[in-house]
């Protein structure tokens, strides 16, 4: 089902309140018409940016006078019947939905009303909310920021809308953190050909809850970089960027004059996302000789390396990423030796590493994103072609014995969890940038392309159930390259 966002959407229901029968003698008074234009879905609220004006135009015909009911606190409503406009405003604090009451009164008792169901854009860091962050096309347009609310609203472009500007061309990463939204584009403002974008830079912070812009940095500013694809933020000094050369510790304290520090033993940064725990980040290298977790933290500008077991219960030499897990711990997705295998690590114990056989074949279609795999409590996804596995790591079961006890093992394998061609739909060829699942409701999100070249614009963001495998809703034709799904309950 798509359900197509318009900004100037309304809800209208007329009510025409009538009196009792007249005598004959009386005069007829005509009846009151009021409307307001444009009709639209009636299924979508009228959307409202904090601070900016939204204007409704309305018809009337045998109207004396037409009046507003009451807004809750932060709402306000003004009517100018010389020229038949409505001007509804709405502040930062406001609550977030509002339903509006017009009356108009005609020349004797009767009145005819309509609702307008208003809805708030000051509550993007809502937990139960998605942002899914387009890439753009490197050379013709910008990145993007789409908004799915919790009600299902899909706001396209929510950024723009709110400031005015756009994001970075070829967006690439997004990072939550204290209230704020870090954004990375690989491209900036200027693409690697010198082609100029008017947009907001390489880097924008914005206001979690307003999108409204805090800082923005352009590619001058962050020559160093090459083509910085992901980011990690602890705070406005220790900012973490990996690019084609390595990890770089970003400082905007003074945002006038940013400082980008190489940090030591970073070359060769695997094009995956960071991970973070305990006010830590995380990344990894996987070389002949051992397989080491990368460790950096604001004490100093270099890694640790976090040595991994020579031997475990499955070969580590090929690590397709990493991320926190909800218990403290990390994950590791890796093949080696025939054996595909999710993990579990403390980086205080690497020893302790816990792993499961996920299947035989090595991944051969990770994204530019890096995103391996998704994860949801004990729950794992991954994807191969257009098929989606699962594995809940959690499950084991009891085996007998040759002494006459149990032995604990693994459940054997992944499962088939879904295939993205079965979802419903014959443009749903192939799936874009990894997989991620809502921390919150723990529905899957796929987003879906025809293909590459002139088909890219025809697309989906799929909601998958996790307990059917089916899809429950359907997003076409928002995307615009994906660089992936984020939602403000990572946060």
């Amino acid at each position: 089902m798509k359900r197509k966002l318009l900004l100037w959407g309304l809800l209208l229901t007329s009510v025409l309140c009538t009196t009792s029968c007249s005598d004959d003698k009386e005069e007829v008074i005509p009846s009151p018409e009021f409307e307001l234009t444009p009709r639209t879905d009636a299924d979508t609220p009228l959307f409202v940016v904090p601070g900016q004006s939204l204007e409704l135009t309305y018809s009337a015909t045998n109207v004396s006078a037409v009046s507003a009911g009451t807004l809750p606190e932060g709402w306000t409503v003004t009517i100018d019947e010389s020229d038949r406009s409505i001007d509804i405003t709405a502040t930062e604090d406001a609550q977030t939905k509002a339903t509006l009451t017009l009356t108009a009164t005609g020349g004797g008792t009767e009145t005819a009303s309509a609702t307008v169901d208003l809805y708030c854009l000051n509550a993007f860091d809502d937990p139960n909310g998605a942002f899914v962050l387009n890439e753009g096309n490197m050379t013709t347009e910008n990145g993007s920021l789409i908004w799915i609310s919790p009600e299902g609203y899909v706001f396209d472009d929510a950024y723009k809308t709110v400031n005015g500007s756009e994001l970075g061309n070829v967006a690439q990463d997004m990072a939550f953190h204290d209230g704020k939204i870090y954004v990375i584009s690989q491209n900036g403002d200027e693409n690697a050909v010198g082609t100029k974008f008017e947009n907001d830079g390489m880097l924008v912070v914005m206001d979690a809850k307003t999108l409204k812009k805090v800082a923005s940095f352009g590619r001058k500013q962050l020559s160093t970089l090459d083509w910085p694809t992901h980011i990690a933020v602890l705070d406005e000094q220790h900012i973490y960027l990996r690019d084609k050369v390595g990890i770089y510790r970003l400082d905007i304290s003074d945002q006038e004059n940013p400082t980008l520090t190489k940090i030591e033993g970073s070359d060769g940064a695997p094009q995956t996302p960071f991970a973070v725990l305990n006010g830590k980040i995380y990344s990894y290298e996987a070389v002949m000789l051992g397989t080491y977790l990368w460790e950096i933290g604001p004490e100093k500008d270099g890694i640790t390396k976090i040595e991994l077991p020579f031997v475990t219960k499955y070969d580590l030499s090929n690590v397709y990423g990493i991320r926190s897990s909800d218990d403290g711990k990390l994950w590791l997705f890796s093949f080696g030796a025939g054996n595909l295998a999710i993990g579990k690590v403390d980086p205080a114990d690497p020893n302790g590493i816990e792993q499961r056989r996920v299947g035989k074949t090595r991944l051969t279609n990770i994204g530019a994103s890096g995103v391996a795999f998704a994860t949801h409590g004990d729950d794992f996804y991954y994807a191969e072609g257009t098929t989606i596995y699962h594995l809940d790591f959690s499950v084991i079961q009891e085996d007998p014995d040759d002494q006459g006890g149990t032995v604990t093992v693994e459940k054997p394998g992944a499962a088939w969890f879904a295939d993205i061609t079965g979802f419903g739909d014959d443009d749903a060829k192939e799936l874009y940038n990894g997989l991620a699942v809502h921390p919150v409701t723990g529905n899957l999100y796929v987003n879906t392309i025809k293909g590459v070249g002139p088909f890219y614009t025809t697309n989906h963001i799929w909601v998958v159930d996790p307990s059917s495998g089916e899809p429950v809703q359907a997003y076409e034709d928002y995307t615009n390259f994906p660089a992936g799904t984020f939602f403000p309950a990572d946060k």
